[in-house]
């Protein structure tokens, strides 16, 4: 199998592929997977079904991660069609790859596979376990934050803009890359000393170098990003993408942690211009903390998707899917 790095130039081969309107996950799109490329090497290949009839005859774009000597899958074969059996031998295919490469074949899976899926995998000696669970949310709900449920978001919005009545909710432009991506550091340093997690502490490190990456390319990536100035200082910023025709999917946003409000106001900014636009916004997962787990379950969501990998089993002494 031949595999080619994934670079800017190849997000149109990527658009083309993706099933869009299939899946709710957040990771079936170009900029989330592009903005790791600093901790693995992305590659992709173009890999055909086996052809049974001229009918069902297709292209699968197959997407891997490289890290050290393994591969891993970040998403399943696009476009998704689990009902073609054709689709699923390709899925084999692609998953037999990782088995015959990698240095530990325990490495190889699928990751953000959805629930409606697993049955269908599971047939094929497919084993799933969770891997996040991700938050949905009404868009209407989020711009007017109505209600007893959301008086402590409300409450903090308003206090921003009573004692920030000046403040600029205004489009990212290039010339603030670099003053969002000093705000990152001062945040990340706030909340490094705040927990001293080393799991947590690592996760910031890494965040640091997706947030540059997608702030950088935000144009070639087709992010959509805002940005929050006070007396002309740039305090907050957010970046997202459409996922699909009815889904806006929130990919990052930091805000100054000394601004009581600022990220209740810049999110509802957001919030209030995507509606009419899109009926749910992704907030993404929680990445396993705690804390951002508090905050996302604090906006109610309509729906927690939990998002699974899938492995299969091998055989060690000839390195072939049992």
């Amino acid at each position: 199998m031949q595999l080619s790095p994934l670079t800017l130039e190849d997000k149109p081969i990527f658009d083309k592929y993706v099933d869009q309107p299939y899946t709710p996950l957040s990771n079936y799109a170009f900029a989330p997977l592009y903005i790791w490329q600093d901790y693995f090497d992305l590659l992709f290949t173009i890999c055909s079904s086996p052809k049974h009839t001229t009918s069902d005859q297709m292209d699968y774009l197959c997407v891997y991660a490289k890290h050290d000597d393994d591969y891993f899958m970040p998403i399943l074969p696009i476009p998704c069609s689990i009902n073609n059996p054709t689709y699923l031998e390709v899925v084999n295919k692609a998953y037999q790859f990782m088995i015959d490469s990698n240095q530990n074949p325990q490495i190889a899976r699928i990751e953000n596979v959805p629930k409606e899926m697993l049955s269908v995998f599971n047939t094929l000696g497919f084993d799933d376990y969770v891997k996040e669970t991700e938050y949905v949310y009404s868009t209407e709900e989020m711009s007017e934050l109505r209600g007893n449920g959301y008086k402590q978001q409300r409450n903090a919005y308003n206090a921003f803009i009573t004692r920030y009545p000046l403040a600029e909710y205004t489009h990212y432009q290039s010339s603030h890359k670099n003053a969002c991506l000093e705000l990152y550091e001062s945040w990340r340093k706030k909340r490094a000393g705040k927990y001293d997690d080393p799991i947590y502490q690592a996760m910031l490190n890494d965040s640091q170098s997706a947030h540059r990456i997608g702030i950088t390319h935000a144009e070639e990536l087709g992010l959509v990003g805002r940005v929050v100035r006070i007396n002309g200082q740039l305090c907050a910023y957010t970046f997202g993408y459409e996922l699909n025709r009815d889904t806006f999917c929130v990919l990052f946003e930091i805000s100054d942690l000394n601004k009581k409000g600022l990220a209740q106001f810049i999110y509802r900014e957001f919030c209030k211009e995507l509606l009419g636009s899109y009926k749910w916004i992704n907030a993404m997962d929680d990445s396993g903390l705690e804390n951002l787990k508090q905050v996302k379950q604090a906006y109610h969501p309509k729906r927690l998707i939990p998002t699974y990998n899938i492995t299969k089993k091998y055989n060690e002494n000839c390195t072939h899917l049992s």
